[in-house]
């Protein structure tokens, strides 16, 4: 399938007005991969254990995975995008460890609540927990629905007018490659 049937017919000013909204998603994304973590252990005093490492990676891979993805998405609009297929790809593939890991780290935050020794303290269990419910937002927001309506007049306007939430970027892309995959 060509990378032209995921593109999407916009006019040059709607295309150039989208652009300017998305390309700087990618960015935050990648350099939330890195300062997440450090905002956390800096927040923690610099005493995480071993039950905030799960739910923090889930969220790293997470925000890498949405880092990628509108890098490509990105790419695609502005007609560079030859190889966003075979990343859409990739980013499909790790759908499934993604969710894994992400309910790997609600069980490894849960598990510093049950048993408090294996934390290094409340503000350990605290950001487990956080980094847990984190990589779980993410994961719907990137393969399920469009949890982020604040950046954006019109999306924040459908939400508020009870029309709920829609279907992510992500999920569109991934159903037209699925429609179209032999």
């Amino acid at each position: 399938m060509p990378d032209t049937q995921l593109r999407i017919p916009l006019a040059t000013k709607t295309r150039a007005n989208l652009l300017k909204r998305l390309d700087p998603y990618w960015k935050m994304e990648a350099a939330n991969v890195l300062f997440v973590p450090l905002f956390l252990f800096w927040l923690s005093g610099w005493r995480l254990s071993w039950i905030t490492l799960a739910p923090m990676a889930a969220t790293m891979l997470l925000l890498i995975i949405g880092a990628l993805y509108w890098r490509g998405k990105v790419q695609q609009l502005s007609g560079r995008g030859g190889g966003f297929l075979i990343l859409l790809r990739h980013i499909s593939l790790w759908q499934r460890p993604a969710l894994i890991l992400a309910l790997v780290g609600c069980l490894s935050a849960l598990a510093g609540w049950l048993v408090p020794a294996w934390s290094a303290g409340l503000a350990d269990r605290s950001i487990a927990t956080g980094c847990a419910a984190l990589s779980l937002l993410e994961y719907v927001n990137y393969y399920h629905r469009q949890l982020q309506h604040f950046d954006n007049r019109e999306d924040f306007q459908r939400l508020l007018a009870g029309k709920g939430f829609r279907k992510s970027w992500l999920a569109r892309d991934l159903d037209v490659l699925n429609d179209t995959s032999p």
